[in-house]
């Protein structure tokens, strides 16, 4: 009895050994896997946008980011960059007054806050490089630019750039969702902004906001 349990015991740490030789989640091959830097493909990084925001006349673009293998080794890549914000279609790049009407002692005042989507930068094919000593780094061959290094974060399974975190692109945070996200920010704070000027006016004032966000850029892209 006791040879069959050993000789049992010894086909089951065997087969062990086999299946940690195939990577199959089992022994040091799938740790040395899955402890490589896994930069290739599609990431996406958005910060929010805030009451602050309005406030600091200051705007948070979607970053997108493509890195692409050159080399078997995968030490290579070439790195395509965009940034994508809306900007105002109507005159003079600011909001339009369309009316102003006093209800009781309730000004009111209707605005159009038309924009359409527009890429502020798109850099294709930038070349870079996986750093010797950090294998969690990647250099662009890009001189003074705050986009010189791509940091991996493997706990997070994130990038690190231009002072954005990177997320890889899945359906729950695609381009499109992403911007759709950036709009409902947009409308709240703003609509928050208009209604603290308005309490603060003499008369105090109502402010009607018709948003319009044009998406015609995206247009066969996703």
């Amino acid at each position: 009895m006791l040879p069959k349990i050993i000789r049992s015991l010894s086909f089951f740490l065997a087969l062990l050994l086999i299946l940690s030789l195939a990577g199959c989640g089992f022994g040091p091959l799938n740790k040395i896997l899955s402890s490589q830097p896994h930069f290739e493909g599609h990431w996406i990084a958005y910060s929010g946008y805030t009451l602050d925001n309005v406030k600091n006349q200051m705007d948070t673009p979607v970053f997108t980011l493509t890195l692409t293998p050159k080399n078997d080794t995968k030490t290579i890549y070439t790195v395509d960059l965009t940034a994508y914000n809306y900007q105002f279609t109507t005159p003079n790049n600011q909001p339009a007054i369309q009316s102003i009407q006093m209800v009781g002692d309730i000004k009111e005042a209707h605005l159009d806050f038309s924009t359409a989507l527009v890429r502020l930068v798109s850099v294709k094919d930038l070349p870079g490089s996986v750093d010797e000593s950090n294998p969690n780094l990647i250099k662009l061959n890009l001189e003074n630019s705050p986009a010189s290094n791509i940091l991996y974060d493997p706990k997070t399974d994130t990038l690190q750039c231009m002072d954005q975190t990177f997320k890889r692109i899945e359906q729950s945070n695609s381009l499109q969702a992403t911007l759709d996200q950036y709009k409902q920010d947009v409308k709240a704070a703003t609509d928050k902004y208009l209604e603290e000027v308005g309490k603060a006016a003499n008369p105090k004032t109502k402010f009607i906001v018709t948003y319009t966000f044009k998406d015609d850029l995206l247009k066969g892209q996703e």
